[in-house]
Order: structure tokens, then C-alpha cells, then sequence
């Protein structure tokens, strides 16, 4: 063999090497690309497993949050729809720089302003309207007659209240057309607002006013242990309700069945007095006993305590001896403070019983300044120092009147016990 057959069998062989180290390089890159792929494969099902598992425990967790959140919001439906707010303030006692300050317009807006938002957030309010209504703007008259012009109840009804009360001493100051006058007005221009105290006619006088509020019929009635001006003989009995026992205890009990809860408003007490009359107790025995549920009072201009009274028959009613002013310029430092009742009311969907859950007294400040032209009435917690330093009262009194002294004021009421159930107490006038 000569070299050239040599040269050719090193070339083969080498070529064949080379060709075999290459099958196993591109077997080497078949396998770990294989095995790369196979890697990848494995850690994306891994990752999309625990992707998944992630994605399904979120998923678990935000429909047990949203399952809670829906629970929480039905609870609170139901509570929302089984509580109802009532609230009443005293008395809405206008005196000529009161309608004056509105007569340019005829609107009394600004009178409630600061106490709009808590009278119109309750379910019911009820405000004791003291004086008469007239249609007549010539024929509007205040202290010892008093005839406020119908505007007025356009901003109550602007204010937010349901319920407007006329039994008082006030309320025949204008005589009979007077009456007819108001009655006119809210049928007509206020439908929806149920008042009390005060009829057209006999057969409306013989019915139980009733309120419908969340399912709950309240059986509501006003009287007044006091009549000014004329004789009251003189006019029909069905105009307007006077406190009478026999009367009160046949229209409690028609109210009783009339009503779920039975509400009596009383415009009786002793003006000026910081505690109830024996008059005022004997009226509160009589309506604790035939089983109402509130009892509300006012007339004596002052604010006094509130309390649940009990008897031994197991009879329960929350008393509100006297919620003061809601608005005046009357000229005694201790009448600018007032009271706002205010009563929570739950009923148990289940037995559909009735509970007053809580009840408060919100103290309210009667405000007036003739200079700047300002009436209006404030929640006691929203009042200044500072308007307390220009209140009008400073000009009609020298007696200390200051944020601290109304404060003060309201820490004595809430003091006061009466003993109305007490039959060996002593009278305190």
C-alpha cells in the first residue's frame, strides 16, 4: 500500500470520526434540549398550578368577603327598616321680630336652618306650633293675641317636620276663622302633613289621628289644659281638644286600638316653672295608667327633665315633662334654652314588639339679635361663645348669660327628679 492509500484510509477515518462526534453532539443537543424543554414544561405546570391554587383561594376569599359585606348590608336593611327616629321640640313661639325678619320675602327659611339636617333625618318629627295661622298678612299679631302668617309652616314643612301640633292656649287667640284658616292651609298646600289638635268639623274631631311609619301605626293626640282670649263655650267643642279626664281616657283607648304605639302631646304646666304642676302629674298618672306609650309636654316655656315612669301593673311611658322654646324672643334668659326629644324605637321582625330602645334630650338654643336681624334656633353643641356675647337677651337682662350658663342650665335639668309617681312627695311649683 503506498502512501497516497494510507493518506486516503486516515482521511476516511477521521471524516468518520468527525461524523460521529457529531451524532453525538446533535444527539447531546436532541437530549438536553429535550431535557430543557421538559424542565420548562415541568416549572410552568408547577407555576400555573400554583397560579391556579392562588387564583382559586383569592377567588374563595373575595366571595366570602363579598358573602360578609352582603350579610352586613341586609343586616343593616333590616335594622334600618325595624328602627325608627322620633323626634318633637317645643314651642314655635313667634313674636313680631320673628315674623318681621321674613316679611320681605315671606319666607322664614332661616329660622331652622342650623336644625334642619337633624329634624329631616328623623323618620318623625313633630314641632308644637303655638300660634294660629292667618291667611291675612294685615291681620298678623303677636304677644297677648298671636296670628303668625301661613309662611311659617311652609318652613316647617321645608325644615323637615311630619307633624304639627295646634292644641294650645294660643290656639283661639284669632277665633273660629282662624281655625278654619289653618285647617284650609295644610289640606291644601300640605297634604301630607298630619296636624293634631285642632278640627273642621265633628266627625273629624271623633277620629284617632294616626301616623303609618315603617309598618308601625302610631295613634297619636294633643290637648291643652288652657284656652286665652274669648270664652271657649262660645265656640263649637270639635274645633279644638281640651284636656279632660273622662275625655282623655275614652280617646286612649280608642287610640290603643288604633295604634301600635300611642303618643299624647300635652300643652299644660305652669309657665316659667323648672318642674312640673300637680296638674301636670295627675294627667301623666291618668295616661300611664290607661297604657300610652310617650308623653310629650310643653307650654311652660322652660326646659325640664324627661324619665320612663313605671306602675305596678307593669305599665311603662316615657315622659318629657317640658321641651321649652323651639324658637322665641321672649325676654327671660332661662326660656332661651329648649329640648329636642329624641327617641329610637325598635321593632322585633319576629314578634313585631315594639321596644323605645334609647331616648335623649337634645339641648337647643332659642337665638335672637334685633340689631343684626338674626333669629334662628341652634343645637346647644353647635352654639358659640361668641353668639352667646351678642344674643339680645344682654339687652333685656343683666343676669349672666354665656355658653357656660346654658351648659350649666342643661346639667340642672337633667338633675331634676319630680317624684310623679310619688303620692307623699311634696308639690314644687
Amino acid at each position: 500500500m503506498d502512501n497516497r492509500e494510507l493518506d486516503r484510509d486516515e482521511r476516511r477515518r477521521r471524516r468518520k470520526r468527525e461524523r460521529e462526534r457529531q451524532i453525538r453532539r446533535q444527539k447531546l443537543i436532541i437530549f438536553w434540549t429535550a431535557a430543557a424543554v421538559l424542565a420548562v414544561g415541568i416549572a410552568a405546570g408547577v407555576t400555573g398550578a400554583v397560579k391556579s391554587r392562588r387564583a382559586a383561594q383569592a377567588a374563595r376569599e373575595q366571595a366570602a368577603q363579598q358573602q360578609r359585606q352582603m350579610e352586613q348590608e341586609q343586616l343593616q336593611k333590616e335594622q334600618e327598616e325595624n328602627t325608627i327616629h322620633l323626634l318633637a321640640v317645643g314651642d314655635n313661639l313667634i313674636h313680631e321680630h320673628i315674623y318681621q325678619s321674613g316679611q320681605s320675602e315671606w319666607n322664614y327659611d332661616h329660622l331652622y336652618e342650623h336644625v334642619r339636617d337633624l329634624v329631616s333625618a328623623a323618620d318623625l318629627s313633630v314641632v308644637n306650633q303655638e300660634c294660629i295661622f292667618v291667611e291675612d298678612h294685615g291681620e298678623i299679631s303677636a304677644y297677648p293675641s298671636f296670628g303668625s302668617p301661613v309662611e311659617i309652616g311652609d318652613a316647617l314643612v321645608g325644615a323637615g317636620f311630619d307633624v304639627v301640633l295646634h292644641a294650645t292656649n294660643h290656639a283661639m287667640d284669632k277665633g273660629t276663622k282662624a281655625i278654619e284658616e289653618t285647617m284650609a292651609y295644610w289640606r291644601e298646600k300640605h297634604p301630607e302633613i298630619t296636624v293634631l289638635g285642632i278640627h273642621e268639623n265633628q266627625k273629624e274631631a271623633e277620629q284617632i289621628a294616626t301616623v303609618e311609619c315603617k309598618g308601625v301605626t302610631f295613634a297619636m293626640l294633643n290637648y291643652t289644659a288652657q284656652i286665652n282670649g274669648e270664652d271657649y263655650d262660645a265656640f263649637p267643642d270639635y274645633l279644638l281638644d281640651v284636656l279632660d279626664m273622662e275625655k282623655v281616657s275614652a280617646d286612649v283607648k280608642k287610640a290603643r286600638q288604633a295604634g301600635d304605639m300611642v303618643v299624647a302631646f300635652l300643652h299644660i304646666g305652669t309657665e316659667y316653672a323648672d318642674r312640673p304642676s300637680q296638674e301636670v302629674k295627675d294627667y301623666l298618672q291618668l295616661l300611664l295608667q290607661e297604657g300610652v306609650d310617650i308623653a310629650i309636654c310643653s307650654h311652660p316655656h322652660i326646659l325640664q327633665n324627661f324619665e320612663t315612669l313605671r306602675d305596678d301593673q307593669g305599665n311603662e311611658m316615657l315622659v318629657y315633662y317640658s321641651l321649652g322654646n323651639f324658637i322665641s324672643t321672649q325676654k327671660e334668659p332661662q326660656c332661651m334654652l329648649g329640648g329636642m326629644a329624641d327617641i329610637t324605637i325598635t321593632k322585633d321582625p319576629k314578634s313585631q314588639e315594639l321596644t323605645i330602645a334609647q331616648a335623649d334630650l337634645v339641648p337647643l338654643v332659642t337665638h335672637y339679635n334685633h340689631e343684626k336681624e338674626a333669629y334662628a334656633v341652634y343645637p346647644l353643641e353647635e352654639y358659640t361663645e361668641e353668639l352667646a356675647a351678642e344674643h339680645g337677651i344682654h339687652e333685656e337682662t343683666s343676669d349672666t348669660f354665656t355658653l357656660e350658663t346654658l351648659k350649666q342650665q342643661y346639667d340642672d335639668v337633667l338633675a331634676q327628679d319630680y317624684h310623679t309617681l310619688d303620692e307623699t312627695a311634696d308639690e314644687e311649683e
